[in-house]
């Protein structure tokens, strides 16, 4: 079976993305063209996370870069789109072990990669950022010019 998933995130900044992704334990693979998912699109899955809502399903498996999970057979593909880059990953079967990693639908990947942006942006205009982990796993930034 297939479940591909679109983690509904659009990426700009894929410097920041490599970041994040590093920063929670994964590797961010420049220029790989394909990442590993079931390899035949079932159309099983209507979920609104379900990638066929807004990507071709025909290309499914494409990408320009990928990120993978020690241990994890099935990858994550930075899919490149009009207006910057989604991630695409199949959920099913030893994609399970990326939702393991960061979460259904990508949550922890999503706030790494925001919060990645929101400090380069901060240090850009000129502050010092500081970062804050809280015990509940949300982020604060704390920034000071």
């Amino acid at each position: 079976m297939s479940h591909v998933a679109d983690v509904q995130l659009q990426i700009k900044d894929l410097d920041a993305l490599k970041t994040a992704v590093e920063a929670l334990g994964a590797t961010f693979v420049q220029g790989q063209k394909s990442f590993k998912w079931y390899g035949r699109f079932m159309n099983d899955w209507s979920s609104q996370r379900a990638a066929s809502n807004r990507h071709d399903a025909k290309d499914f498996g494409k990408c320009e870069h990928a990120i993978t999970v020690d241990g994890v057979k099935y990858e994550i593909g930075v899919v490149k789109t009009d207006d910057g880059y989604s991630l695409l990953y199949d959920s099913w079967g030893p994609g399970a072990g990326l939702e393991k990693k960061f979460g259904v639908g990508m949550p922890k990947l999503k706030q790494s990669y925001s919060t990645e942006v929101s400090r380069r942006e901060l240090k850009r205009k000129g502050y010092r950022v500081t970062t804050i982990n809280n015990a509940d796993g949300s982020v604060k930034l704390k920034a000071v010019r």
